[in-house]
């Protein structure tokens, strides 16, 4: 159906996406999409706290919500859907998946609402298609408003984060200070599951040979990732310049953005260097690259050949699909994103 006919040039739609930052990041290309079919229409999107960051500064959204529904239950729900329901929105898509989102979208009295509908969420929607979990959440999500908005969408386009100005001259003058004219690299030695982090050691050996041929390295990622990057940093003979933990989300894309390469696990780092263009080298384990790695990216993220590969297990005895992974075959794909 092509639902243009119904809804008006100058709609108002809100878009609901509670997701990761690496998984927001995702629906920017969906994002684009939208606009390009609704271009005089106002395009709100409703995120989690913690992700506002990657979007604020989206050129495709008008306004940012961010709402504590997951964490907050009941009440929060009555007050999200009061508050969503007084902006008497024509349309709302939720890329996010899970039935809290949708009910609160319905409750708000939103007339037409579109998501996927698995597992029962096709109660909740008046339109809506299967989300195909083996293929990638970016062609899921420009797929769901393909068929049902019936926009001619273009699938080659990639995920987008566009840079805070101030946290870009923040990070400028730290790595004037600290750096000044040198060639960066950054390594991310960190993930949210330890199923997903390759060997310490590995990381520390990849720094060491990227120093080697000219490189500032960095070491990146949250507060809680200090103590990953410290084992990292005691196992280098070279001196890597520790940004972990001492980075807001803008600083950190900020900094990924200006780097030559992003070495790193699957992980959140990695989606931000794939949406501000630094080429990317990642590392594979319990989770599928087709449907959650790097969007469009150039560098095939390297994962072992094993027979328990994607596993999504978050904790493992054995760790194979990590080690498997040789640091030479790191480097090489790293020296190749190079030009070296």
């Amino acid at each position: 159906m092509d639902s243009r006919l119904k809804i008006p040039p100058n709609a108002k739609i809100l878009v609901a996406d509670l997701a990761f930052i690496g998984d927001l990041l995702m629906s920017t290309p969906a994002l684009a999409n939208l606009r390009r079919a609704f271009p005089d229409a106002r395009i709100d999107i409703v995120v989690a706290p913690a992700s506002r960051p990657v979007i604020e500064h989206n050129p495709d959204v008008n306004w940012v919500l961010t709402t504590g529904l997951k964490s907050g239950g009941f009440k929060a729900l009555r007050a999200e859907t009061e508050r969503i329901s007084r902006e008497k929105y024509d349309l709302a898509i939720s890329f996010h998946r899970a039935h809290g989102t949708l009910l609160m979208l319905k409750l708000a009295g939103i007339p037409r609402r579109i998501g996927f509908t698995n597992e029962g969420r096709r109660l909740l929607l008046t339109a809506g298609i299967p989300f195909q979990l083996y293929r990638h959440r970016a062609w899921n999500h420009i797929r769901l408003i393909e068929k049902c908005l019936g926009i001619d969408a273009d699938y080659k386009i990639p995920t987008r984060l566009s840079l805070d100005p101030q946290a870009v001259e923040r990070i400028g003058k730290r790595l004037d200070e600290a750096a000044p004219g040198a060639r960066l690299a950054a390594v991310n030695p960190n993930a949210s599951w330890p199923t997903k982090r390759w060997p310490a050691e590995r990381f520390a050996e990849v720094a060491d040979r990227l120093a080697a041929t000219g490189f500032q390295t960095l070491l990146i990622g949250s507060p809680s990732d200090k103590p990953i990057s410290d084992t990292v940093k005691s196992m280098m003979t070279s001196n890597p310049l520790d940004f972990t933990g001492e980075t807001t989300l803008p600083e950190l894309a900020a900094l990924i953005s200006r780097c030559e390469i992003l070495v790193t696990n699957d992980s959140g780092p990695m989606h931000i260097a794939q949406a501000v263009g630094t080429p990317v080298v990642s590392v594979f384990g319990p989770t599928d690259p087709a449907r959650c790695g790097p969007w469009l990216s150039e560098t095939e993220p390297l994962q072992a050949g094993i027979d328990c590969i994607k596993c999504y297990r978050k904790s493992c005895w054995h760790l194979r699909c990590m080690r498997q992974v040789t640091s030479e075959s790191v480097i090489r794909v790293a020296r190749s994103c190079l030009g070296m």
